[in-house]
């Protein structure tokens, strides 16, 4: 067989096994699903634009219809979760309306808002997949959930506070209403200006609570231990003047500013021990603002009972934190606590503070090496008195003894 006939060969070869991968291949696309392409309920939401998210669940118990308002049905009521983006993060904001809450300003968790709410906003579909009932009545409304006095409502407003970006009502779980539906993981959703069910399958579970807790960030410090550059310790151990532990110059070792007179070397194993704790401080709880907290004394805080100062390196720049502990909270396990990375009064696990109660000087040093007690002098033996030499004595006649004349 000639070089011309062997290719003509491979032609017909290669164009028979063309054509069943040509076949699968248009069967894959019937089935292949280009997320990309598929309409979404809020096309176009970006996070980056919004400024504040408020969550409301319908209260248990609504205003009576007003009588002189004919067939006007009174606004529904809601519990309310009012967040707000500030130049230091999310925070919780004051809700819409009375009553006023505490922890206006208290840290949000940047992940938190990111994870349950823009999170699921960027990814419910809008195609004829996850349509359901389309222009439902307020009776089929109800049946998912998702007539006002039962839907959770979602509001997303932009940084201006000005414009909706995203407004939304949650119904009912999906396996409850579909027969043999235990396998659907999903949520019945409508857009505030529609009545358009549609079917939201999500890929984790949609928190929506409206108390504060859960969207709390209490860290209020992560640190490495190689960060750290100075200790502070102040309590009653101690005394009023607090030790002071530094590493300087970029060195490993720790060295004690006014070491204990009666202790011997710095343990630095204590010290790396001791820092192994501060790698991440959390609150228990927050309380109120500070400026209306009152009488600090009264806590414990004013002076506090025990004060610890870190100073660490972030990149290039120097930074400092503070804690202070108070008395412990009567029936519970906690302790009253301030810090400068926050404005608000806190709360902190006993058992935390208890390892700050002991002083250093205990078990961070060496003990002191034995005094060497002085020596005596010692005593010379008394020396006896010199002997005298026997005096020459001058006798009659001009001799003297032993000699002649």
């Amino acid at each position: 067989m000639n070089l011309q006939k062997l290719n003509v060969v491979l032609l017909v070869v290669a164009g028979a096994l063309a054509v069943p991968t040509t076949v699968q291949l248009l069967a894959d696309a019937e089935s292949f699903v280009d997320t990309s392409r598929i309409p979404l309920l809020f096309d176009g939401f970006t996070p980056e634009n919004v400024g504040a998210v408020v969550i409301g669940t319908p209260k248990k118990e609504q205003p009576a219809p007003n009588p002189q308002a004919g067939n006007q049905k009174p606004a529904i009521q809601y519990d309310q979760l009012a967040l707000q983006r500030t130049d230091q993060g999310w925070t919780i904001a004051q809700p819409y309306g009375p009553p006023a809450i505490d922890l206006a300003g208290a840290p949000v968790g940047k992940d938190k808002v990111e994870n349950d709410v823009f999170f699921h906003l960027q990814r419910i579909r809008n195609d004829k997949d996850a349509l359901v009932q389309r222009a439902a009545t307020p009776e089929q409304l109800a049946g998912f959930g998702l007539d006002d006095a039962h839907a959770t409502l979602v509001k997303v407003t932009d940084r201006g506070n000005q414009v909706v970006v995203a407004e939304l009502y949650v119904g009912s779980e999906a396996g409850a209403k579909f027969t043999g539906g235990e396998g659907v993981r999903g949520l019945f959703v409508r857009k505030a200006d529609s009545n358009d069910v549609v079917l939201y399958e999500y890929e984790r579970p949609w928190n929506l609570a409206v108390q504060t807790e859960p969207w709390l960030d209490k860290v209020l410090l992560k640190l490495d231990p190689t960060q750290v550059t100075r200790l502070s310790l102040r309590n009653a151990a101690i005394g009023p003047k607090p030790l002071v532990f530094e590493r300087k110059d970029g060195k490993a070792s720790w060295t004690c500013a006014e070491p204990p007179p009666d202790r011997g070397a710095l343990r630095q194993t204590e010290v790396e021990n001791f820092l192994q704790r501060l790698r991440w401080i959390a609150a228990q709880d927050f309380r109120m603002p500070l400026q209306r907290a009152g009488n600090l004394q009264a806590l414990g805080l004013s002076p506090p009972q025990i004060e610890l100062e870190i100073g660490y390196q972030d990149g290039e720049v120097a930074k400092s934190a503070k804690f202070s502990v108070g008395s412990k909270i009567e029936e519970k396990n906690e302790v009253y606590l301030t810090c400068s990375e926050s404005s608000f009064l806190m709360t902190w696990p006993a058992p935390m503070a208890t390892q700050f109660e002991t002083s250093p000087a205990e078990s961070w040093f060496d003990p002191a090496p034995p005094k060497e007690t002085p020596k005596e002098p010692a005593q010379e033996a008394p020396k006896e008195p010199a002997k005298e030499a026997p005096k020459e004595t001058q006798q009659p006649g001009g001799t003297t003894p032993g000699g002649g004349r």
